[in-house]
């Protein structure tokens, strides 16, 4: 793990409240490699949400760089964000963002339509995605009858579809129970060792991060911590 794929330097967010101005990220540098599972941990509020929508292009900066897979984020215009979105970084948000009166299969299929993938292509690689995270059978199943669990792999194999270099997921476990979030964990190890995705998680549940290569702490919009649980990494990130 040598590749830097995401690379954030001294990026500053703030909010406009009826209380004034309120510092949500505060000078955060970062780097995630190729084919890491990287975890960040922090309380509610800490800017972890914000931290990911920044990485994934849908909310900008006030200042610093957002560099992902060679992409400039702040040289993109809005449609070309919204193309990074699709096809180099995929982004699950905390409430899995899946479309209950739709199918399984339908639901996956979301990002290969937007990008103008073929019907044949498309059956193909939604059917492989499927059977990858373990919900071969389900294709035609409404998602609104799912379990908590499925949805979370639904939401899972939607971001994987296009075969991403970057899958960020925020909160990916707070829905579930211990069983499931172990299998979701589980899950993201497999996607960045199979795929070589670069995988960074936002969580305020602990547990979690003994199954990641490297953990980050977030504390008022700082990275306070830097651990490496499973893995020896040079803290190339003191450079930035």
């Amino acid at each position: 793990m040598t590749e830097i794929v995401v690379l954030l330097k001294d990026v500053w967010k703030t909010y406009a409240t009826s209380e004034g101005v309120v510092p949500v990220l505060r000078g955060v540098s970062m780097v995630a490699y190729r084919g890491e599972l990287v975890g960040i941990h922090g309380p509610s509020g800490s800017g972890k949400t914000t931290l990911l929508r920044i990485v994934a292009g849908l909310e900008r900066p006030d200042r610093g760089e957002v560099i992902v897979d060679g992409y400039n984020l702040n040289m993109l215009d809005d449609y070309g964000l919204a193309m990074y979105r699709n096809t180099v970084c995929s982004y699950i948000p905390q409430d899995f963002a899946v479309i209950d009166s739709l199918t399984v299969f339908e639901n996956i299929e979301i990002p290969l339509i937007l990008a103008g993938v073929s019907s044949e292509t498309r059956i193909r690689k939604v059917m492989e995605v499927l059977e990858y995270v373990g919900l071969k059978g389900k294709a035609r199943q409404k998602v609104a009858r799912l379990s908590g669990g499925e949805r979370q792999r639904v939401a899972i194999a939607r971001a994987l579809v296009t075969a991403p270099s970057v899958l960020l997921a925020d909160e990916p476990t707070a829905n579930l129970d211990w069983s499931n979030a172990i299998k979701v964990a589980e899950l993201f190890l497999s996607i960045r060792k199979d795929f070589g995705t670069t995988v960074i998680i936002v969580t305020h549940d602990a547990r979690l991060l003994e199954y990641v290569d490297r953990s980050m702490t977030l504390f008022e919009g700082t990275l306070k911590d830097i651990s490496s649980p499973k893995a020896t990494l040079s803290s190339t990130s003191s450079r930035y």
